[in-house]
């Protein structure tokens, strides 16, 4: 039997499109099927051409025996199909609340109606009188690969050496092996435009263990680090790394294919295969020198603590010296008594016009 598919355009993502390609892995490798349409997503399209013959539609007769039309269609266009046994028109949508639509009349061109769902038919019953078929939406996927989830939290500059080069060349590595990957990079590099599919730049976080003992690995490819506190607080939470062969990698303990990977500063010596299917577990002590630094800081103490306040602009435009920066009109932050007090009494900025502060609250 010779089934012909009506799909005039393709969106790059849609349910239509998975519809489609569900029919084509569940029931296309016995059937003879052929997709016709006018335009679309390339991407959409070429992974329909191992499972359907695939054609351009332009007005031409198509002898078939089942014509299915997967939108409303034009009658010039439903015409053109030729179809010896039936016109079958799906229902994808909820015509009355998706598009507004208060009334329907069947098309005496087509010989059935067949909604996705029940709801998807109710929906027709409201507005036509006439209660369609029902045939749920296929499911069709491979068993879904991990998710490899990535974190690097750098500044990205020039002392960290060719830092960004290297991570988009590991990143293209795992595109190349068709390793699926999410990459938060925490840093305050703006001039840098991430355009490698997978990798997100994200603005600098002051907790960022939260986020690495949520991932599989943090990576850091720098050319040296003196002591690398990224690379320590992911061991620390559990967070296997990847790191170039800097010193103080090693000197902090990571051990490559024990609690990380370690590679060459040319990048030569990867296999993203193993990254991806061997993630390690491990246990680390960290050396964080506690008795080096109660001896430096002497005996324990109980220290007055400056009482803090937070204080709010008052008026549309005044330049914070002390963090360089200007605040506008509703500013909020938080400042030591001290420079509270001067911020509200400095009779200089009252008179050139700068702010007036007012103390907000006192915060223990």
């Amino acid at each position: 039997m010779k089934i012909a598919f009506y799909i005039p355009f393709f969106n790059n993502i849609g349910g239509v499109e998975s519809w489609i390609y569900y029919i084509g892995k569940l029931y296309g490798k016995d059937r003879d099927i052929t997709i016709y349409y006018i335009d679309g997503d390339e991407k959409q399209i070429n992974r329909l051409l191992p499972i359907f013959k695939v054609k351009k539609f332009y007005n031409q007769e198509i002898n078939c025996d089942v014509a299915i039309f997967a939108y409303t269609t034009p009658d010039k266009e439903i015409e053109c199909f030729k179809a010896k046994k039936e016109r079958v028109q799906f229902i994808h949508a909820c015509y009355s609340v998706a598009y507004g639509i208060k009334e329907f009349k069947k098309n005496p061109l087509i010989d059935r109606y067949i909604a996705v769902s029940q709801t998807a038919a109710d929906d027709m019953y409201r507005i036509s009188g006439f209660m369609p078929e029902v045939i749920h939406n296929p499911i069709y996927f491979d068993k879904p690969k991990k998710v490899l989830r990535l974190i690097s939290a750098t500044r990205i500059a020039e002392d960290k050496g060719s830092i960004w080069e290297k991570m988009k060349m590991f990143a293209n590595m795992l595109i190349e092996k068709d390793i699926p990957f999410i990459w938060l990079v925490f840093t305050n590099n703006t001039k840098i435009k991430p355009n490698i599919r997978g990798i997100t730049f994200m603005p600098p976080e002051l907790k960022i263990t939260d986020y690495i003992a949520d991932s599989d690995y943090l990576v850091q490819f720098s050319k040296t680090e003196a002591d690398c506190l990224s690379v320590k607080e992911s061991l620390c939470v559990g967070t296997p790394v990847l790191v170039t062969n800097f010193d103080s990698a090693i000197e902090n303990g990571v051990v490559d294919g024990k609690n990380g990977y370690i590679f060459n500063m040319d990048m030569t010596n990867i296999d993203v295969e193993k990254v991806y299917n061997n993630i390690p577990k491990f246990e680390y002590k960290v050396n964080n020198s506690e008795k080096e630094w109660n001896n430096l800081l002497g005996k324990p103490c109980k220290p007055k603590k400056d009482k803090l306040v937070e204080v709010i602009c008052i008026v549309n435009r005044f330049f914070d010296i002390e963090h360089k920066c200007y605040r506008k009109k509703g500013d909020r932050w938080i400042v030591d008594e001290e420079r509270a007090k001067s911020l509200i009494n400095s009779k200089q900025q009252r008179a050139e016009g700068f702010t007036i502060m007012q103390l907000v609250d006192i915060i223990d």
